[in-house]
């Protein structure tokens, strides 16, 4: 035994043998509150934590010193350091100047990817946020930004969105996430929104939940660059100029419609597809998507939106219209949720008329799949904003809090009276 402990060091402390470049990566993984309190640990680890390069200021509601942790970190960090990636949770309470303040801080050290989150449920109490998103100035400031490859502006509290300039002066930007925000008309036409195509380096795309300021009409997604494409509940216009794009997919909320798509190339390179939508949905609406995909070689489809097909086949009409022909296509999938009644005997009789113009794929799935917590929240949220448009937002989040509540704890008198049994 004595021979078995000299082996393994004696309790010789191995991580601080480790050279300060490791330690500060292995902090950099850490949560940035966690790795702040090394500090104490010894006079080695007082300063590890002010050479990080990734900070994450994403932390519990009931830290209740949140934004002087912030500002704390900011101003005692190392700021010879470039700054790579940063994560800021909004709050509540948090102040316009703060927001301001770590914005510009992330700006002037070279920040690489930056992602802002408006913290929707923050405000399930009924508290409102102490600054209108729509008036706050931060968004100019990263505008240009000519480190920054990776930005993800992120506002789920509906009665708020971010207004963003005409266009996104981002030179190295290569990934986008937008959630709520408004887009704005070019001077030349107050109908017209062109916001990326000043973005050269552009590869993926996601637009979540967004929308047209004033008059505007139309979006217009140009860019020679863009290979990845989503669009998730948006309900104006959209004109594709994306040669390059090798992968599109589309979601359509619980009251918004996508009503038009169109794109003034062929999409040739496109390798996949992925369409999820709600029932109600036109098959109108769904076949001009479709039209844009005859080169994809990977197709998945909802099984909802196999029903929005199936429910308007039964008019004569619609069923004289012809899909398009998928002259690429190697593999189909088919999400089968639980939500949506549809049996395979109709999944099979919507894809035979899908697919009546079309080679038969090499492959065809049924993948049986269930609501993540995120969609059903948002599936609960967007469904009680349909059937009362003028309920607040807050009280939407306090009625989904209460069935969540409701629901563990029938399923907690379950598991006891199964076990009791």
């Amino acid at each position: 035994m004595k021979r078995k402990r000299e082996s393994t060091g004696g309790g010789k402390d191995r991580l601080s043998e480790l050279p300060d470049s490791v330690l500060v990566h292995i902090m950099e993984l850490m949560e940035t509150r966690n790795a702040v309190q090394t500090c104490v640990l010894s006079q080695r680890w007082k300063n590890l934590w002010r050479r990080m390069t990734r900070l994450s200021f994403n932390h519990p509601r009931t830290f209740s010193r949140y934004h002087n942790f912030v500002s704390h970190v900011l101003s005692g960090r190392d700021h010879s350091v470039s700054l790579i990636d940063l994560l800021f949770v909004v709050l509540h309470s948090t102040s316009a100047t703060l927001l301001h303040d770590v914005i510009s801080y992330a700006v002037s050290h070279n920040v690489q990817q930056l992602t802002i989150y408006i913290d929707t449920l923050d405000c399930i109490n009924g508290a409102t946020p102490s600054f209108q998103l729509s008036k706050t100035p931060f968004v100019p400031l990263l505008f240009p930004s000519p480190s920054l490859t990776s930005l993800k502006l992120s506002s789920v509290f509906i009665g708020y969105s971010l207004e963003l300039p005409k266009s996104l002066l981002l030179p190295s930007l290569k990934t986008l996430h937008l959630t709520n925000v408004h887009f704005t008309a070019s001077d030349h036409n107050n109908n017209f929104v062109e916001p990326f195509s000043t973005c050269h380096m552009l590869n993926t795309l996601v637009i979540q939940y967004c929308f047209m300021h004033t008059s505007a009409q139309v979006l217009s997604i140009s860019n020679s660059n863009l290979s990845s494409l989503t669009l998730d509940t948006f309900q104006e216009h959209i004109v594709l100029s994306t040669p390059n794009l090798t992968s599109l997919t589309i979601r359509d909320g619980f009251h918004f419609t996508l009503l038009q798509l169109s794109s003034t190339c062929d999409l040739s390179l496109l390798k996949e597809a992925d369409i999820e939508t709600r029932v109600d949905i036109h098959y109108s609406v769904i076949i001009t998507w479709l039209r844009l995909m005859t080169n994809v070689k990977m197709l998945t489809i909802s099984s909802a939106t196999l029903k929005a097909i199936l429910n308007d086949l039964s008019d004569p009409a619609a069923a004289t219209v012809q899909p398009p022909c998928f002259g690429r296509l190697e593999s189909l999938k088919v999400k089968m949720h639980p939500h949506v009644n549809i049996s395979k005997e109709e999944v099979s009789r919507t894809l035979e008329h899908l697919l009546v113009n079309s080679p038969p794929p090499t492959r065809v799935y049924l993948i049986n799949v269930s609501l993540s917590h995120q969609e059903l929240v948002r599936y609960i949220f967007f469904l009680l904003h349909f059937m009362f448009p003028f309920l607040p937002d807050a009280l939407s989040l306090q009625i989904i809090g209460c069935y969540f509540v409701i629901a563990l704890f029938i399923r907690l008198i379950i598991s006891c009276f199964l076990m009791w049994l």
